[in-house]
């Protein structure tokens, strides 16, 4: 909880600077990668999280990562937020600050499962039905799904549509499960 608390608010104060310094795609852009990279990459995010290594090594590990990728802007943040100790919360810092980039720009992400790849027809139907009465874009990221058996689920930040066959199948059990018929005596 404090971890979110702290992440929050140096992504809030990194994107207020972006927007003050006129780079905040570039910013933004920067954070993706340092996410990505964490990501993939188990051992740099041992890195990060190891009290061993001293602050100015792990700067100089970043700065060769990242050496000619990153703003300046976005190697002062990290170099800061090293020295103060905090590169723990540097991927959710990352996370958030996508997150306020993506409010900032009416930006809607919605994760779309499925048993197989959806057809491009369909999943542009999906996008123009859920951006009926809004001025939003839509970032949609799929994820094929074999439990569902077939249908699919579409996630929103708030909101869940579950048009899956295993969810109509559990639905269907539950109603067999209820005995409606009261025999009379």
């Amino acid at each position: 909880m404090l971890g979110s608390i702290i992440a929050e608010r140096y992504a809030k104060a990194l994107f207020e600077l972006a927007i003050e310094n006129e780079k905040l795609e570039e910013v933004k852009n920067d954070m993706s990668l340092i996410l990505e990279v964490i990501q993939i990459s188990r051992e740099f995010k041992q890195l990060l999280v190891s009290p061993v290594f001293r602050p100015d090594k792990k700067i100089g590990v970043m700065d060769s990562i990242f050496k000619d990728k990153t703003q300046i802007l976005t190697k002062k943040f990290y170099h800061l937020i090293i020295q103060k100790r905090r590169e723990k919360y540097l991927p959710d810092v990352a996370r958030h600050f996508i997150e306020k980039y993506k409010e900032y720009h009416h930006i809607v992400t919605l994760e779309l499962r499925s048993v197989v790849p959806i057809e491009e027809d369909l999943r542009n139907k999906i996008i123009e039905i859920i951006k009926q009465g809004r001025k939003v874009r839509i970032d949609l990221v799929e994820i094929q799904d074999e439990n569902l058996i077939g249908g699919f689920i579409i996630t929103s930040k708030d909101q869940r549509y579950d048009a899956s066959l295993k969810s109509a199948i559990k639905k269907l059990k539950k109603e067999f499960e209820e005995n409606l018929y009261i025999r009379e005596i």
